[in-house]
Order: C-alpha cells, then structure tokens, then sequence
C-alpha cells in the first residue's frame, strides 16, 4: 500500500525527471526525508564528468518553481540538490558502469563465509560479473556476491 510520503516521492519524481533529463543529467536518487511539517526532499544529479555546483543550483531553482505551483508537498520542505560524491555505494549496474575505467573498491563474499576486499581499476561489467584489475591480475566478481562497492579515491601521492 502507497504511503503519503510514497505518493509525495512519486508525485516529485515525475515533475523532476523533464526538469533533470531536459538539463543534460541523470536523477540518480531521491529521498523525501524527516517528517512532516521539515521534511528534508534530496536529489542526487550526475553527468559524465561530473556536477558542479552551478548544475546544482540551476536544477534547485527550476524545481523549486515547479514544486511552488504543483504543491505536491503539503507542509514545509527544504529542497537539496547534489552529486553523488565519490563514496556513494554502488546499488545498480549503472553505477559500475559509471565507474568504467576508475579506481574502485569491492567487498564480496568469499563463499566460506568471510569476505575478500580489492581496490582496482573497474575495466568492465558484462553479463552479471564485474571486472577489476588489482595488483596486476584480473578478478571476476559476480556482482550478486558483492557486499560494499563504490569509488576509491585516487591520492596523487600514492604512487611513490
């Protein structure tokens, strides 16, 4: 059964996905947030090459007017437009397919139990299976053994 606070998200995710997509960007997540009366509305944009914060602002104000007239959200809200970041867990095979190519981080189950964790470079997603390049081997990870997966930071000092 739909809540409000399901009703208000769908609502919202149909007035922001022309708003988003129009802009040249992805709408990655939603989340309606707090309760009503300070409810927090959040959306994660992304692009290749990433979001500035200038995107961020262009798609806060579009929104903002468009939620103003539509008034799907019957109390006081604050509207927060951002990237993802980096550290943001892998839920999709879009998300590895946006990594393509960069440094990431994988925990997956080892099949006794326990985990194994790699850092590598993510060089492809076919079929189910992940591809990463780690202490010069290749690993295939399924991707329904995979626990914790996101993007690793890159130090330029690292390589010394």
């Amino acid at each position: 059964m739909e809540t409000d606070r399901d009703s208000i998200v769908r609502i919202v995710s149909s007035l922001a996905g022309p708003i988003v997509d129009e802009a040249g960007f992805e709408l990655v997540d939603m989340e309606l947030a707090g309760r009503q009366g300070s409810y927090v509305l959040r959306l994660l944009i992304d692009k290749p090459g990433g979001v500035t914060i200038n995107d961020c602002a262009q798609v806060n104000r579009e929104l903002s007017s468009l939620l103003d007239l539509e008034d799907p959200i019957p109390s006081r809200y604050t509207l927060e437009v951002s990237s993802p970041g980096l550290d943001r867990p892998f839920k999709t095979e879009r998300d590895f397919r946006r990594a393509l190519g960069k440094r990431v981080k994988v925990v997956s189950a080892d099949g006794n139990g326990g985990s194994v964790t790699r850092v590598g470079l993510l060089e492809g997603i076919e079929g189910g299976t992940v591809e990463i390049v780690s202490g010069g081997e290749k690993h295939r990870i399924p991707v329904a053994s995979i626990r914790k997966a996101h993007r690793e930071l890159e130090h330029g000092w690292d390589n010394g």
